[in-house]
């Protein structure tokens, strides 16, 4: 036997052995750390600008690192919340689909290149059908960066009906959570003389702090149902700096203390901090209403080797706040 033809063979006999642990073993995590791989938004009006958030969520021992995503249309907008997962935590990717330039069934989502634990990809798809004969403007009830007040912000936008059904007409609507006020009536007509109908939207107190998304269904008399997207940034008035605390290496028993920052922009008192592990203890070093308190967080590390994780929330006398959350990570060694 020639020796080309001997290194050949000794070349496929060292991917057959080396091939399985490579690519056919590993990918046990991505069917848990992927709930949802895909989403059907149903019939959507034209122009509507439609989101939706696929988990990622981190149910093993390893980190779980995203190298990098690329949509698969360019009315597709991802953004990923955290490229690096630790073990016990979770994040997302928020998907918007712009339904402006498009008619009928559109297909479209995103994919993402992950290389931890393993080198792999993952389609996060997602599809639906645009009317062209019902119109949105602006796509979404977008509230904008809110800040909280005593006045309830509000949003909206006109939706037009282009159809030669002359009784149509919204029969019911309603909201997938209890932190909006939506309203839907008639607005009059467009210059070529369609229906236009105004839907207006407020935020309710109760609204969380940060990125806040919401959706209003619409049900027509033709047994359809539009989805309107609504989305606010909504601006804490109680901050906790910084929010994710990572004690890193302990000893099992070792304790480890660090100093955290809770603000606002005028005087308040903390009236409570609670943490959801008793190893996580926490003491307000300030005295009486203060713009600035200084929060002692001391982890005392369990006796378990392996990751730790718990959340400390912070209750303040500011009304109608939201507790603040502080994220605390550890990896006790054996």
């Amino acid at each position: 036997m020639s020796w080309m033809r001997l290194q050949g063979r000794l070349s496929v006999l060292m991917l057959a052995v080396w091939a399985p642990s490579a690519f056919g073993q590993g990918y046990e995590w991505l069917d848990s750390a992927l709930p949802e791989r895909s989403f059907d938004f149903g019939t959507v009006a034209r122009g509507s600008k439609l989101h939706h958030a696929f988990a990622i969520v981190n149910r093993g021992d390893q980190e779980i690192r995203i190298l990098e995503s690329r949509t698969k249309c360019g009315c597709t907008e991802a953004k990923i919340g955290a490229k690096s997962i630790p073990p016990g935590t979770q994040t997302s990717v928020e998907v918007t689909i712009d339904t402006t330039r498009f008619l009928g069934h559109k297909p479209s989502g995103v994919t993402l290149v992950f290389e931890s634990p393993s080198y792999v990809q993952a389609d996060l798809d997602t599809s639906c059908y645009i009317r062209g004969d019902i119109v949105t403007e602006p796509g979404l009830l977008d509230f904008g960066v809110v800040r909280r007040s005593e006045t309830p912000p509000s949003t909206s936008l006109n939706l037009t009906y282009a159809g030669g059904r002359a009784d149509w007409a919204v029969t019911a609507m309603r909201t997938r959570t209890d932190r909006i006020v939506a309203r839907f009536q008639e607005a009059g007509r467009s210059p070529e003389g369609y229906p236009v109908y105004t839907l207006s939207a407020e935020l309710k107190p109760s609204v969380p702090n940060g990125f806040f998304k919401d959706e209003v269904t619409l049900e027509t008399n033709e047994g359809e149902k539009l989805p309107i997207s609504v989305v606010a940034e909504v601006q804490s008035a109680v901050a906790v700096t910084p929010a994710i605390v990572n004690f890193g290496q302990m000893k099992p028993g070792q304790s480890v203390a660090r100093t955290v920052l809770v603000r606002s922009d005028r005087p308040f008192d903390v009236t409570r901090l609670a943490a959801d592990r008793d190893d996580l203890q926490a003491e307000d070093q300030a005295k009486g209403p203060q713009a600035v308190h200084q929060i002692k967080v001391t982890l005392k590390a369990p006796a378990e080797p392996g990751s730790f994780y718990s959340e400390l929330t912070v209750k303040t006398d500011v009304p109608d706040e939201p507790e603040a959350v502080l994220k605390a990570f550890a990896t006790v060694e054996p």
